[in-house]
């Protein structure tokens, strides 16, 4: 009997983790051979309702995301699931003691995302036996709405030894004063704790003596972290302690999701010896924290994303023209002005050849006039987005590719950039949903059609018939959302 990739279970899954779930349901389709082939993949993740039109494929299923906890009937039937290995639920609600008395059963989990009415000691106690049930599991993301007595945290957590992922919110900013001296004890008892296998880690709590008592020690237990997410100020300080004594080796990945002092960022950036591979920080960036990831992060950075707060453009840039091995961006760039732009150095250009995606929403909110008017050419706006769209266009790598501002006519065949961009070969996806005022027709569509082989997916901030229907008549197969 001829074997063939597909027979092999390892090239198999090497094969449809790059095909959608509309791909393997075509490929499902085509003969007896296929269908077995595929058929595992498409059933192996689903959201909901599709875990409802599931009965006679329930041993592929291997995830269920989007469930909500009032779906108790289908979450029941999960236990016939015999391979489920993963569960996201939405939020919280129905009869909590009934879903963890059915998770306790799913012995096969190693991934869980949940929401629990914590503050219910039955609900904790049932909690504790779930975690004790479930041998396989790695990855927890467990939010609860108000903290816990720092006994049971402490339990959880010598109970999540041995995970690889753990992700922790509390979102009641109120503790008890009777509780303070319960979270003093349970630092103490973290502290003596064994170190955990974590790999990666995120925290998040409102309330200053959860970050003090528990997430400061809990950071000081797990010296193998590669990828951490903290959203409070005073755990980021300590993650700055934490790096200088050179406890976190390991640290490739950071997203800093809170407010923080310029000096704080940069500072906390120095310490990292071992060079990030991405870095995620909300607060507005400016030169200072520009020229630290310069210095101690510029042959190992390939992803960067700056909140909604911003970076300035001149920041951008200086960034831009630094970071060689850069793969990924995302940012909102400041109000242009021209004291920030004329401080771009034109002569220096962006070195990251190999850029895949490039996300940029470019706030022009003081400027109104449209792309290509009179009041346009002379404004430093325009001298601005010359400037992005210039760069752009030599990324000659860029699969995915979002430039949006409120100007209209951004993308216009005879006055806006889109003309630009011809030799953006690769380019798979286009995202126009930052640019809420474009005016896309048939011109627009036949040049994409014509200048980028390789698209199969638009997002678009309105319907643009003409555009949409000609799009579909030369590249049946690109999506449009």
């Amino acid at each position: 009997m001829e074997i063939t990739p597909f027979d092999i279970p390892l090239l198999n899954n090497e094969i449809c983790q790059y095909l959608s779930r509309k791909d393997l349901a075509h490929c499902v389709r085509v003969s007896k051979a296929w269908t077995t082939w595929f058929t595992p993949a498409l059933w192996r993740d689903l959201d909901w309702p599709d875990i409802l039109t599931s009965t006679r494929q329930r041993e592929h299923i291997r995830g269920v995301r989007w469930i909500t906890m009032e779906q108790i009937g289908p979450i029941l039937a999960l236990q016939s699931c015999t391979n489920l290995q993963r569960l996201d639920f939405m939020d919280h609600g129905g009869d909590q003691l009934q879903i963890l008395q059915v998770l306790g059963k799913i012995s096969t989990l190693r991934h869980l995302q949940i929401t629990l009415a914590l503050e219910d000691n039955n609900v904790c106690q049932q909690w504790i036996r779930v975690l004790e049930a479930l041998p396989c599991l790695e990855s927890l993301i467990l939010t609860s709405g108000q903290l816990v007595d720092g006994k049971f945290i402490q339990k959880m957590l010598q109970l999540c030894i041995g995970y690889k992922r753990l992700a922790l919110t509390f979102t009641d900013k109120e503790t008890y004063a009777r509780n303070e001296q319960d979270y003093q004890d349970t630092r103490a008892a973290i502290e003596r704790m064994p170190d955990m296998q974590l790999r990666e880690l995120s925290l998040n709590s409102r309330c200053k003596h959860c970050e003090t008592n528990i997430f400061q020690p809990l950071l000081d237990r797990c010296p193998r972290i590669e990828k951490l997410t903290l959203c409070n100020m005073l755990t980021l300080q300590h993650l700055s302690k934490t790096l200088k004594e050179k406890r976190l080796p390991q640290l490739r990945h950071l997203a800093a999701k809170t407010y923080a002092k310029q000096s704080c960022l940069a500072e906390l950036l120095s310490y990292d010896e071992g060079g990030l591979e991405s870095f995620e920080v909300a607060t507005r960036i400016g030169k200072q924290v520009a020229q630290s990831l310069i210095q101690h992060h510029h042959q190992s950075l390939r992803r960067l994303r700056f909140g909604y707060t911003g970076i300035l453009l001149s920041a951008l840039s200086e960034v831009m023209t630094a970071l060689p091995n850069l793969r990924s961006l995302e940012a909102t760039v400041l109000p242009l002005y021209e004291g920030d732009i004329t401080n771009i150095p034109l002569d220096k250009h962006w070195v990251c050849v190999g850029l895949r995606s490039l996300r940029l929403k470019v706030d022009t909110r003081y400027y109104h006039g449209a792309v290509g008017s009179t009041e346009w050419e002379g404004s430093m706006h325009k001298r601005g987005i010359d400037y992005v769209f210039s760069e752009t266009a030599k990324m000659k790598s860029l699969q995915d590719l979002s430039i949006g501002c409120r100007q209209r006519g951004l993308y216009l065949m005879q006055s806006g950039y889109l003309t630009q961009l011809g030799d953006l070969k690769q380019l798979e996806g286009f995202d126009l949903t930052g640019s809420p005022y474009e005016e896309f027709g048939r011109e627009e569509a036949l040049w994409m059609a014509y200048n980028w082989p390789r698209l199969v997916q638009v997002r678009l901030h309105g319907t643009f018939g003409i555009f949409r229907q000609t799009l579909l008549e030369k590249r049946p197969q690109v999506e449009i959302h």
